[in-house]
């Protein structure tokens, strides 16, 4: 056996394909054949008492199950150690969980459909997660799982051969606001020249008339040292700008602003700039397909990339309509508030929608360190971020996952709250990506 491995399963379904897909395919890079012989086959996933050289047990009906309802999680473990729907009678020659059933729970994100209490922006909150729960959001526990799976495999056919992917590291940049100061019209600034007033803050109010002025650059306008850094590092990035309506969570200026467009432009022209879908897309139909095509006015270049402002989203609709919309690629799954995996996984993997009970062609790509995660929900210093960005490198690394952080050009402006060696903590862990 080199190339193609010979599975026994006894339910067949779209779910079991989709994992199968992912786990064999994508993550192990091999060939795989489903067959109906016991006897023919390396891995038999079955609740038979009768096992090949490797037994994976059923522990439940989710692969043989249609739609989505809440329920209990069964699991044993914490941390790296955790595992989900543990077998009662394994012995040490079998698998002692659900191995497939574990996966596709985690990546479906089926805990993510109903059953939970969301947060103030009706999100999905991580506290609701069974990863919260086993303290395992910080260890990619698919890519784990699955390398456990490969050593086994490989303990009895040593010549088997897999290909598997590389580590991979990009950095991905949301632009809420292109400007600090810059191109808001009379009323904003005088309104900020006011507002700072009153607090006595004339720093900001020197700053200000000196940026409209041009005096002084734009703090946001980062860009320029952003592609130096890039360059030098050869690091890979992705762009997401906010393109929607002005509204309280959505404060970006007019898509139409003449010095924005040539940036955007710019950097479509070396990088994948992708839509940031707005806030109040979310509940406005037809808003994203809105803001896609103001994105590909600007940039002459039809958008395939995107990831939510605010990280708002919900499943399965936000997906549903960003397939309708023709992205081909998403990354806002990831918590604001959680270093981490959110899906238990270091690794893009396809969308499937437990609704219609499909896998789709729509990638998720999954990041896992956000800037305000140190700063403003771990109260981390800038050393201490950088250890703890290291870290999950180090862990992302070892299983030959990817690697993908969050950064906004505020961020990395170093003004205001991002003052004290915040911008340094970015260009850290891209020399750290390497």
């Amino acid at each position: 056996m080199n190339d193609l491995l010979k599975i026994y399963s006894s339910i067949p379904s779209e779910r079991q394909i989709f994992v199968f897909d992912l786990v064999f395919e994508q993550l192990l890079g091999i060939g795989y054949e489903i067959v109906s012989d016991k006897d023919s086959a390396q891995i038999e996933y079955s609740n038979s008492t009768i096992t090949s050289v490797i037994h994976i047990p059923i522990c439940n009906n989710l692969l043989s199950s249609k739609g989505f309802e809440p329920f209990e999680i069964p699991f044993k473990n914490t941390g790296a150690e955790t595992i989900l729907f543990p077998s009662t009678n394994s012995t040490s020659e079998q698998w002692d969980f659900d191995l497939f059933s574990a996966v596709f729970y985690l990546v479906s994100r089926y805990e993510e459909y109903s059953g939970f209490e969301p947060d103030v922006h009706n999100r999905f909150p991580p506290e609701a997660s069974i990863l919260f729960k086993t303290k395992s959001f910080e260890f990619p526990l698919v890519n784990i799982w699955v390398e456990k799976l490969r050593l086994n495999i490989l303990k009895h056919w040593p010549e088997t051969k897999f290909k598997l992917p590389e580590f991979r590291f990009i950095s991905t940049i949301d632009v809420d606001s292109t400007f600090q100061y810059s191109e808001k019209g009379i009323g904003w600034s005088l309104s900020g020249v006011l507002k700072d007033a009153m607090k006595g803050d004339f720093k900001s109010i020197t700053s200000r008339l000196k940026t409209i002025a041009r005096i002084n650059k734009d703090a946001y306008d980062v860009f320029d040292y952003l592609k130096n850094l890039h360059h030098e590092l050869k690091t890979e990035v992705k762009y997401f700008f906010l393109l929607g309506d002005y509204a309280p969570y959505d404060k970006n200026i007019s898509w139409k602003n003449k010095r924005q467009s040539e940036i955007i432009k710019k950097l479509s022209e070396e990088y994948a700039v992708g839509a940031h879908p707005s806030y109040l897309s979310n509940t406005l139909p037809g808003q994203i397909k809105k803001e896609l095509q103001r994105l590909e006015t600007i940039t002459g270049q039809k958008p395939t990339i995107s990831r939510q402002h605010f990280l708002m989203h919900s499943f399965p609709s936000t997906y549903q309509n960003l397939v309708k919309n023709g992205i081909k690629e998403d990354y806002t799954l990831g918590y604001t508030s959680q270093y981490g995996f959110r899906a238990g996984i270091a690794s893009p993997f396809y969308f499937f929608d437990l609704e219609k009970d499909e896998s789709t062609y729509l990638l998720l790509y999954p990041f896992c360190s956000m800037d305000i995660t140190p700063l403003h929900y771990y109260k981390l210093t800038p050393e201490q971020a950088m250890a703890k960005n290291k870290a999950l490198l180090q862990s992302v690394k070892s299983v030959n996952g990817t690697f993908i952080s969050l950064w906004h050009n505020e961020s990395i402006s170093g003004t205001g709250r991002w003052q004290g060696g915040w911008p340094d903590v970015y260009a850290q862990l891209l020399k750290d990506g390497v």
